[in-house]
């Protein structure tokens, strides 16, 4: 295996880690980029329920079949091309089979009130007010409270906490100026 520099951008649902991700690849040579969110891991069978990312969160994310994103990050590695391998993937050190092959984990810590937002923004302005409504009564209800236990746990093991409020100029400046790219 290539010794890529393996970085992994975390944080809650709509919390910038999409776009910090982005942001990175255009600003360092040789990277790669795998995202949790091609691989519809969390459409699978294998998807814990979310009582259990409550009550055990660590054997929750373990339930998660990363095997796809696994397999292309072997062939990444192979490729011998890419200085950086950057992997958009909400759960940090958590998964059993990434961590042992991750440099950095970056979390990407945004209060809740904007995720929320930027969630409503991004994935309900074309849906009606029922739909927004219902979406909301389940963030109040199960969402909300994962994302606070989320936010414990991933960032406790976090090697960089970055302020998911700050532009993606000064994120990508901080991690430059602290050697983390």
């Amino acid at each position: 295996m290539y010794n890529s520099k393996v970085i992994v951008v975390s944080g809650i649902t709509a919390g910038g880690k999409t776009s910090l991700v982005k942001e990175l690849v255009e600003n360092v040579d040789n990277a790669c980029v795998l995202s949790f969110d091609d691989y519809s891991i969390d459409a699978l069978p294998s998807e814990p329920p979310m009582e259990l990312l409550l009550e055990d969160f660590k054997t929750a994310v373990n339930q998660y079949d990363i095997t796809q994103l696994m397999d292309d990050f072997v062939l990444a590695t192979k490729k011998r091309v890419y200085e950086f391998i950057f992997i958009d993937f909400p759960f940090g050190y958590e998964h059993d089979s990434l961590k042992p092959y991750i440099d950095t984990v970056i979390y990407v810590k945004t209060p809740l009130d904007v995720s929320f937002a930027r969630q409503i923004i991004r994935d309900y302005s074309d849906r009606d007010k029922e739909e927004i409504i219902n979406w909301s009564k389940t963030y109040l209800n199960y969402a909300r409270p994962i994302f606070l236990e989320h936010e414990k746990i991933v960032s406790s093991t976090a090697d960089y906490i970055l302020d998911g409020t700050i532009s993606m100029t000064e994120q990508v400046n901080q991690l430059r100026y602290d050697d983390v790219i």
